[in-house]
C-alpha cells in the first residue's frame, strides 16, 4: 500500500439479504401500486446508505521517523568493597602527662577495611595498627623527657549513609569499637635540674571508642573509589601504668586510671577501595 489515505466500502451479508427481498417485492407488486414503487426505491436507497460502511484508513510511512532515545549514565553498584587506610592526620591518646598531648600525627598505610553495600547504606568493619618511636616531655617542659615506642591498635564496626548516587558521593559515618594503646620507654630529667630519678615506664589503655564523621567518595574509574573523611574520636579507657626506677632496690610502682578523651581527626582517613560483586 502506498503512503497516504485509502477508502474501503464494506457491505455485509445482512444487507445483501435485505436487498434481495426488496427486489423480489418490487417486481411482485410493481403493477399493483405506483406509490409502492416509489416508496420501495426510497427504502432501498436508505438501506444502502445505512448498511454500507465507509472505512477510512490512514497509513503513515514510519521508515524515515527517528525516535530519540536517552541513556542513563549511572554508575554500577557493587555489593562489597575492600580497601586500605592510606593516610591520616589525627590525635592519639595521651601518654602519661605529656605536655604536647594535642599534637597531630601523620600515619601511612595503617589500616584495612571491608564494606557490605546495601543501596545507600554501607556497613563497614575496619582494623588499624600504628607504631612509632616517640620523644616528648612529661609533666612540664623542663621536668622529664621520655623516649620510647608507642603502639596503637583499634577495630571498629559501623556504617556509612550516602546522600546521593554519582561520581561524587558525600556521606555520614559512625563507628564503635575497641582500642588498645600502649607505650614503653625510658624517662629521665629534661634539664640539668634533678627533677626525678630515671625510670622505665609501661602504660596500657584498653577502651571503648566512638567515631562520628563526614566524608566524600570519588568513584574514579571502574571498580576503584577514593574516599576522604574527617571527624572526631571519643575514647573511654582503663589505663594501667607501671614504673621501675633505676635505683638499687629497683622500686616498682603501679597506677590505674579511668578517663574520657576527645580526639580530633581533621583527616581521619584517605582511603583507596576496590569494589566488586556487581549488584546491577
Amino acid at each position: 500500500m502506498k503512503n497516504g489515505i485509502s477508502t474501503q466500502i464494506i457491505i455485509n451479508d445482512s444487507f445483501i439479504n435485505l436487498l434481495k427481498q426488496l427486489i423480489f417485492y418490487y417486481f411482485y407488486d410493481m403493477l399493483a401500486s405506483p406509490f409502492k414503487k416509489i416508496l420501495l426505491l426510497v427504502l432501498t436507497t436508505v438501506a444502502f446508505n445505512a448498511q454500507a460502511q465507509i472505512k477510512r484508513i490512514d497509513t503513515v510511512n514510519v521508515s524515515n521517523i527517528k525516535l530519540k532515545t536517552t541513556e542513563s549514565s549511572r554508575h554500577s553498584l557493587y555489593m562489597y568493597s575492600i580497601g586500605i587506610k592510606a593516610f591520616s592526620i589525627e590525635e592519639f591518646p595521651k601518654i602519661l602527662n605529656e605536655t604536647n598531648s594535642d599534637r597531630l600525627v601523620n600515619t601511612y598505610m595503617s589500616g584495612v577495611f571491608l564494606k557490605v553495600n546495601d543501596n545507600q547504606i554501607s556497613y563497614r568493619l575496619s582494623a588499624n595498627y600504628y607504631t612509632k618511636e616517640m620523644s616528648f616531655t612529661n609533666e612540664c617542659e623542663e621536668c622529664e623527657k621520655a623516649d620510647g615506642k608507642m603502639k596503637d591498635f583499634s577495630t571498629k564496626i559501623g556504617f556509612e549513609k550516602n546522600f546521593v548516587y554519582g561520581i561524587v558521593q558525600p556521606y555520614l559515618a559512625f563507628d564503635v569499637g575497641y582500642r588498645r594503646n600502649g607505650f614503653k620507654g625510658d624517662l629521665k630529667n629534661a634539664t640539668a635540674t634533678n627533677y626525678t630519678s630515671p625510670y622505665q615506664v609501661t602504660t596500657l589503655k584498653n577502651g571503648f571508642s566512638m567515631s562520628p564523621g563526614f566524608g566524600v567518595k570519588l568513584n574514579l574509574i571502574g571498580h576503584f573509589t577514593l574516599a576522604v573523611e574527617t571527624g572526631i574520636g571519643v575514647l573511654y579507657s582503663y589505663e594501667k601504668q607501671e614504673r621501675v626506677y633505676d635505683d638499687i632496690a629497683r622500686t616498682r610502682t603501679f597506677n590505674a586510671f579511668k578517663k574520657w578523651e576527645f580526639l580530633l581527626k581533621p583527616l581521619s582517613l584517605v582511603s583507596i577501595q576496590y569494589n566488586f560483586g556487581q549488584a546491577f
